[in-house]
């Protein structure tokens, strides 16, 4: 299994409400995402200095479907919807090892 997470900073003047609803609009398009999880940061960070505004974590059966879900037409127009919305983003993609 491949996980794709995907976190994200919002620019100033954006809100995160618009970022997670873009992302929203991801999940269906793509059977062959085998798990899905959104969330947006809550709370005081505390001594974690500026904590990422939210996270994206998705899991795929092979690094094929990683690619085609990368390169897909409407991934890279919602991509492209986002990138002036956000301050910083960081993707980290691995093979998950089965508990």
């Amino acid at each position: 299994m491949i996980r794709h997470v995907f976190s994200w900073r919002v620019a100033e003047g954006h809100n995160n409400d618009e970022v997670i609803d873009l992302l929203n609009t991801l999940r269906e398009p793509y059977p062959y995402i085998k798990y899905w999880e959104l969330g947006a940061h809550e709370g005081d960070p505390g001594d974690n200095g500026q904590p990422f505004s939210g996270v994206l974590i998705n899991d795929f059966e092979s690094w094929d479907d990683l690619q085609r879900y990368s390169v897909d037409e409407f991934h890279l127009e919602v991509v492209a919807k986002l990138k002036p919305k956000l301050a910083e983003r960081a993707v980290v993609d691995f093979v998950r090892e089965e508990a």
